[in-house]
């Protein structure tokens, strides 16, 4: 039997910025937009997001958080977030996919399996453990009882021309944010 995702409540983020007057403040203190279906499915809360590196600094900006979940990578970014992931019904066909971008993932509670195609094997992450992940192609799985929760940052990568020749482009997203073809 799966935890509630009520053990994984929506969490408080703080974000400074600068008053009127130029005086350091925090210009946001509530808590992250919750995306996703409830119950136990994927849940993501996004900290924050810039689409452009280095990251312009005004004394304040909207919130890019504010909208739907968005899978995609920027050009030129980085996002930041919390994702929780539910047990995955033995049924259920792990989502294969590859981002431009090169990940930081670091998992707060529970474990999560990381597949690779072609019969590489798979990695098994725990709290406490972190991983970079480049560009690679991969699914994510639970293979417990409990939640797993995840701490990401997400910065828009470029994959080489080299590499591009041995992998094939990057693939194109649908609007489901699922891959393409």
């Amino acid at each position: 039997m799966s935890d509630s995702t009520d053990n994984y409540p929506n969490l408080r983020r703080v974000i400074t910025g600068h008053d009127e007057n130029g005086r350091s403040v925090a210009m946001i203190d509530n808590l992250c937009v919750f995306h996703g279906a409830g119950g136990d499915s994927w849940r993501v809360q996004d900290i924050w997001e810039h689409d452009t590196l280095p990251v312009p600094i005004d004394a304040t900006e909207p919130d890019p958080t504010a909208g739907p979940v968005n899978f995609n990578m920027p050009d030129n970014g980085l996002r930041v977030r919390i994702t929780d992931i539910p047990p995955t019904p033995a049924d259920a066909q792990p989502f294969m996919h590859r981002t431009n971008s090169v990940d930081y993932l670091h998992v707060l509670e529970g474990e999560i399996t990381m597949l690779f195609p072609d019969d590489v094997p798979p990695v098994i992450l725990r709290k406490g453990d972190t991983l970079v992940q480049r560009a690679t192609d991969h699914a994510w799985v639970n293979h417990t009882d409990k939640h797993c929760r995840l701490f990401i940052v997400m910065i828009a990568g470029r994959i080489t021309p080299s590499l591009e020749k041995l992998i094939g482009p990057m693939p194109d997203w649908d609007p489901d944010h699922k891959r393409a073809g």
